[in-house]
C-alpha cells in the first residue's frame, strides 16, 4: 500500500485552501455534520471518507467524482484516470454519489461574486443576524438547509434572494428545477465501473493485486449503507381504539420504544406518529413517499396497529391496505429510493376478528404473563424490486403481544438487530433468527388452546441488505 498512500499524499498536497470547503460541501450528504468539522485540509477528507467506508479497497471512485466536480483533474493521474474516464462512467453508468442537490448549489457557488455574497448576507441578515459575517456561500446554504429554507425540493427561499440582487442566478436555479421536473433523480447505485478498478486502492492489505472478478464482489454483494443518516425510519404505533370501542393495544408502548431505540442507534432518523385514524395514516405515508431521499441509503417503515385480512386499521377503525402502504414507495411515485432497500414490519392482526385476550402458560414460579393474539389472514404486495416486508406471522398463526412487555416479534427483531448488526449479520440471517426465537414462545388462548407463532418475510431484495452501524 506504499505507492497508494504516496499517490493520496501528493493528491491531498495539491488541493487549494479554496478547494477543501468545496469537497467538504460536496460531502455533506455522506459524513455527518462533526465529521465534517475535522475536515480542515485534504488530508482530513481523505481519512473521514475512509472512516464512512466511501474510500476503501476496491472503490476510490468518490474521490475521482469529487476531483473531477470541482475541476482538479489534473489530479486524476494519481488515481491512472483520466477526465474523459469519470466523465464516461459518471453518464454512462449512473455511479455518482454526490447528488444532484449538491452539485447544482456548489455549481452557484462558483458563480457568486464578493459582491453577490455581501447581498445574500443582508438580504439574509434578519434571519441570521451577525452569525453571517464569517460565513462563506458554502457555510450559508448550510445554514439555510439547517433552518429548513433550503432543500433539494425547495428552493423557493434562494429563488426569492436571487431574484432581488440577481437574474443570473436565478436562472440557474430555475433551469435546474424545469430540467428535473417530472424526472426521475439519479440515484447511486452498486454498478461496477472501470474506475472502480482503480490501482491507487486496488490492492489488498498484502499489497497484492485484487481480481476484477474480486473486486466486482466486494462492490456488488450489499446495498450500500454508509450515508448519514442512514435515512428514514417511520414509526406508526395505534394504542388508542376507545373512540371505535375496538380494545385497545396495551403493550405496543414497548416496542415502539425498542424500534425508536434500535434505528436511532443504526443511524437512521427516526420520525414516530402516534394513534392515527387510517386518513391520517395515509396522508403520512404519502407525505413520506413524495419526500427526498436523495443522500439517503434506505428507508424503514414500521406499522403497530390492528389489523383485517389484507390491511391494517387506523384508530376510526377503517382500513389501510398494506398494498397501498407499500406502493407509496415504489419506484413510479417515490423515485428516490429507487435500487435502494424499502424495509416494512408490519405488527398487525391479519385475520377476520380483531385482537382477543391469552394468558401465556406459567411454568412452577414463573407467574402468568397476560398477551393479546394477532390471528393472519392471507395478505398481498406489489411485486417491487428492492423491498422487504417482515410480517409478525404467516397466515392462520397468532401473533402474540405481551401487555407488559411488547409483541413477541417487534421485541425479538430488535433484540436480534442489536446482535447480529454490529457482526455485520445480513437482513435474512437476522430475520430466520427471529424466526428460530419466536416459534419457540408458547401461550395459551384462555388457558385452554395452545398459541405458537412464526413470522414470515417477504422481500424481493437483489442484494445482501445489512444495517451497518455508525
Amino acid at each position: 500500500m506504499a505507492t497508494a498512500i504516496n499517490d493520496l499524499f501528493q493528491i491531498t498536497e495539491q488541493l487549494s485552501t479554496d478547494d477543501v470547503p468545496a469537497l467538504r460541501f460536496l460531502c455533506s450528504d455522506l459524513i455527518t455534520a462533526k465529521s465534517q468539522e475535522k475536515i480542515v485540509d485534504g488530508k482530513g477528507l481523505i481519512l473521514e471518507l475512509r472512516k464512512a467506508s466511501l474510500v476503501e479497497e476496491g472503490d476510490c471512485f468518490i474521490l475521482a467524482e469529487l476531483l473531477y466536480w470541482i475541476g482538479q483533474n489534473k489530479l486524476l493521474k494519481y488515481m491512472n484516470v483520466t477526465k474523459e474516464m469519470v466523465q464516461e462512467q459518471l453518464q454512462n453508468n449512473n455511479v455518482s454519489r454526490v447528488s444532484p442537490f449538491r452539485k447544482i448549489l456548489y455549481e452557484v457557488s462558483q458563480d457568486i461574486s464578493s459582491d453577490d455574497l455581501n447581498n445574500m448576507k443582508f438580504l439574509l441578515s434578519d434571519k441570521f443576524g451577525a452569525s453571517l459575517e464569517n460565513m462563506d456561500i458554502y457555510d450559508i446554504f448550510t445554514a439555510m438547509e439547517k433552518r429548513e429554507m433550503l432543500a433539494d425540493n425547495n428552493f423557493e427561499e434562494l429563488k426569492k434572494i436571487f431574484g432581488q440582487m440577481s437574474p443570473r442566478l436565478l436562472k440557474k436555479i430555475e433551469d435546474y428545477e424545469t430540467h428535473n421536473k417530472d424526472k426521475p433523480l439519479q440515484e447511486e447505485s452498486e454498478v461496477v465501473s472501470n474506475l472502480s478498478q482503480m490501482s491507487l486502492c486496488n490492492t489488498t492489505e498484502q499489497g497484492k493485486p485484487v481480481s476484477q472478478e474480486e473486486s466486482c464482489v466486494i462492490q456488488n454483494k450489499e446495498y450500500k449503507m454508509s450515508s448519514l443518516p442512514r435515512g428514514y425510519c417511520l414509526i406508526l404505533n395505534n394504542f388508542d381504539f376507545v373512540e371505535k370501542r375496538i380494545q385497545n393495544r396495551w403493550g405496543t408502548e414497548h416496542d415502539a420504544k425498542a424500534l425508536e431505540e434500535v434505528f436511532c442507534w443504526l443511524g437512521f432518523e427516526v420520525k414516530r406518529h402516534d394513534d392515527l385514524k387510517a386518513a391520517e395514516m395515509r396522508a403520512k405515508l404519502e407525505e413520506y413517499g413524495k419526500a427526498s431521499h436523495q443522500g439517503k441509503d434506505c428507508f424503514v417503515c414500521c406499522v403497530l396497529s390492528h389489523g383485517e385480512q389484507q390491511c391494517v386499521v387506523g384508530t376510526d377503525g377503517e382500513k389501510v391496505e398494506i398494498k397501498d402502504i407499500v406502493s407509496c414507495f415504489d419506484g413510479k411515485k417515490c423515485p428516490s429510493l429507487v435500487q435502494k432497500p424499502k424495509v416494512f414490519f408490519i405488527q398487525a392482526c391479519q385475520g377476520k376478528e380483531f385482537q382477543e385476550s391469552v394468558e401465556a402458560q406459567g411454568d412452577g414460579c414463573f407467574p402468568v404473563v397476560r398477551l393479546e393474539s394477532d390471528d393472519s389472514g392471507i395478505y398481498r404486495v406489489p411485486v417491487d424490486a428492492d423491498v422487504l416486508i417482515g410480517m409478525a406471522t404467516v397466515q392462520e398463526c397468532l401473533s402474540m403481544r405481551d401487555v407488559r412487555s411488547g409483541t413477541w416479534y417487534i421485541q425479538s427483531l430488535c433484540r436480534q438487530l442489536r446482535e447480529g448488526c454490529p457482526r455485520g449479520d445480513d437482513i435474512h440471517s437476522i430475520l430466520t433468527k427471529v424466526n428460530e426465537e419466536v416459534s419457540k414462545e408458547e401461550g395459551t388462548i384462555k388457558r385452554i388452546k395452545l398459541a405458537k407463532q412464526i413470522p414470515e418475510p417477504r422481500y424481493t431484495l437483489t442484494k445482501k441488505l445489512v444495517f451497518r452501524v455508525p
